[in-house]
């Protein structure tokens, strides 16, 4: 309270307002006390005139000598100087000072004034005393003929010291006066600063963010007024910075919970909001970087680009953003204020589109590679069937030789409609029903047995180990046989041609059945591994299509393994062979990789 300017400033203000008006009242005061003082010594002195006139009228009428014995008794300890004046100014007698030393008097004020109007005062300097004197003289008359002069005068030092101390005392009032009327300043000042104070305060810690804090209703004049103002200014500002928490929360929750990444900028491209997926993308580990540049976070030239583009074209721009080895699409949009339309900053736009890039050359390549592995068959068979029709004296063992050749290619087309139909049924986003129990060493032996005569043909040798017990996995026999069939197709297409072996392997280990298709065939280089289940692609097309490849194989091998919860990877030397390997979660436990096996 204390520390108030307010508070000094209004008592300050109140203090000098009582002390001016103090001093105005004690200037006045005195001034009337003095000149009442005054009035009260004249009216006196021309009272002693009177009574003197009275006395010594007689004596100026007979012309006898004056005597002032009795007066001068009467005023020995007063003072007062009595002087008996004739009408030709000459001083009579004087109870101060012998008449004989005295000069003419004719020409003093005070005797020019009573000879005039009979009554006449002045206050000067006496040379007779040397002393400043109030002068009071009366004019004595019989039968309108002037007989003289009575003055009567009193020393103004003593009127001076009344006055002095008459002064005092009012100087004595004032002060004390003064004195309390501060004092009571002081609280009454308190009294009305101490709300105005609590008021300030209140709203100081309002503005420092305590918006549940209230003014207490205590007063009903306009200092309470202006506390309900501001009981109301602060609910308002309450349930407004509510509603806008809330909503900045939604927005926040709902930009959060976006896979592509949000970045709001002001027109200094300050950053205004970045939710949590911009900060991944961009590797930003700062969680509080509201109010930074842009640009000084940033590094890729691409983005800044685009938000000036978009900043001084005052139009939204797209493009494309190379970061880490991820493709990620950029739009700029551009933000304006719908009361005015003036732009007041922009949004950008991340979106990982990496896969969606990948996925798209992947359709591109594969309706490329599936219209060329298409067109090859349906050419052959189109000009065997023309060379026919248009030679009909063909010789017969040539016609047979070109409709052999026109069935074989039909197969090979049937072939390759066939794996595409199997790979949509395997690809389709509805899921494979595993809810049947698959014996892989049944499985596995029938396949075995069924690709043994291709072997042969080949003249590749093939082997089989698998365990004596039964390995139940759950999943689908169709797509399964599919799935080993193609491994071991592969294998033996790719085996050497002269005494090439292959291997056929079933193993279980930690809950897992591992089906090893092995080769000791051309391999795979170590660049190309992660490619060959890609549709169509082929390590060796010259021999792949030599052999009636679809280039589909290992692409449904994948796919049947992955809908299964399983996996396939490859492990290869060039020149030197392949291992193939399938992982698969059994039904039940109790296998093992050290379970007696059977070879054939």
């Amino acid at each position: 309270m204390l520390r108030s300017r307010f508070l000094w400033q209004l008592y300050g203000a109140f203090g000098i307002t009582i002390l001016v008006c103090t001093l105005i009242f004690g200037f006045f005061t005195s001034s009337q006390v003095q000149k009442d003082a005054r009035q009260q010594v004249h009216a006196g002195l021309l009272a002693e005139a009177s009574l003197l006139r009275l006395m010594f009228t007689n004596d100026l009428v007979n012309s006898t000598p004056i005597n002032l014995q009795n007066v001068t008794e009467l005023f020995e300890k007063s003072q007062t100087r009595v002087t008996i004046i004739d009408r030709q100014g000459v001083v009579l007698a004087d109870n101060r000072e012998s008449p004989s030393l005295m000069d003419n008097h004719s020409q003093r004020p005070e005797i020019i004034r009573a000879r005039l109007s009979g009554t006449g005062d002045s206050e000067r300097f006496s040379k007779t005393l040397g002393r400043n004197l109030l002068y009071v003289a009366l004019r004595v008359k019989s039968a309108d003929v002037i007989l003289g002069y009575v003055r009567v005068a009193v020393p103004m030092q003593a009127v001076e010291a009344q006055l002095a101390g008459l002064r005092n005392q009012i100087l004595i009032s004032v002060l004390v006066i003064t004195g309390l009327f501060l004092i009571f300043g002081f609280f009454l000042t308190r009294i009305f600063t101490r709300p105005i104070i609590e008021i300030t305060r209140i709203a100081t810690r309002m503005a420092d963010g305590e918006l549940g804090l209230r003014l207490a209703r205590f007063r009903r004049d306009e200092i309470g007024e202006l506390g309900a103002a501001l009981n109301n200014l602060a609910q308002g500002a309450e349930d407004r910075i509510v509603a806008l928490t809330n909503s900045r929360d939604e927005i926040s929750a709902v930009l959060s919970g976006l896979n592509e990444g949000v970045i709001a900028v002001d027109l200094k491209q300050r950053i205004v909001h970045i939710n949590s997926a911009a900060r991944q993308m961009l590797n930003l580990e700062r969680h509080d970087l509201t109010g930074l540049p842009l640009w000084e976070l940033v590094r890729d030239s691409e983005l800044c680009d685009a938000v000036d583009a978009c900043m001084g074209k005052q139009n939204n721009v797209d493009g494309i953003l190379k970061r880490e080895g991820r493709t990620l699409g950029l739009s700029v949009l551009l933000m304006r204020n719908q009361a005015t339309n003036s732009p007041i900053g922009a949004i950008v736009v991340l979106e990982n589109v990496t896969e969606v890039m990948r996925l798209q050359r992947i359709r591109t390549d594969f309706v490329a590679n599936a219209s060329h592995e298409l067109k090859t068959p349906i050419a052959a068979i189109r000009g065997f069937a023309e060379t026919i029709i248009d030679d009909p004296s063909m010789e017969a063992e040539t016609r047979h030789h070109f409709i052999d050749r026109i069935r074989s290619q039909a197969a090979r087309l049937d072939k390759i409609v066939q794996d595409l139909i199997q790979l949509s049924r395997v690809d389709s986003p509805v899921k494979v029903q595993l809810d049947g129990d698959i014996d892989l060493v049944s499985l596995l032996q029938q396949v075995f047995k069924a690709k043994s005569e291709d072997a042969v043909d080949s003249g590749v040798m093939m082997d089989i180990d698998v365990p004596k017990v039964p390995v139940t996995v759950k999943g689908e026999r169709g797509a399964l046989d599919q799935m080993v069939s193609n491994l071991l197709e592969n294998a033996i297409k790719y085996s050497r041609q002269i005494d090439g072996h292959v291997h056929l392997r079933l193993v279980v280990q930690a809950g897992v059945a591992i089906i090893e298709v092995e080769d000791d065939g051309i391999g795979i280089p170590a660049e190309e591994q992660q490619r060959i289940f890609e549709r169509f692609y082929r390590v060796d097309r010259a021999r792949s299509r030599e052999q009636g490849g679809t280039g589909l194989g290992l692409s449904i091998v994948k796919h049947v393994a992955q809908s299964h919860r399983g996996s396939v990877s490859v492990t290869s030397k060039a020149d030197e062979g392949s291992i193939f390997v399938v992982r698969l979660p059994i039904a039940r436990s109790g296998q093992s990789a050290s379970s007696p096996a059977v070879s054939g």
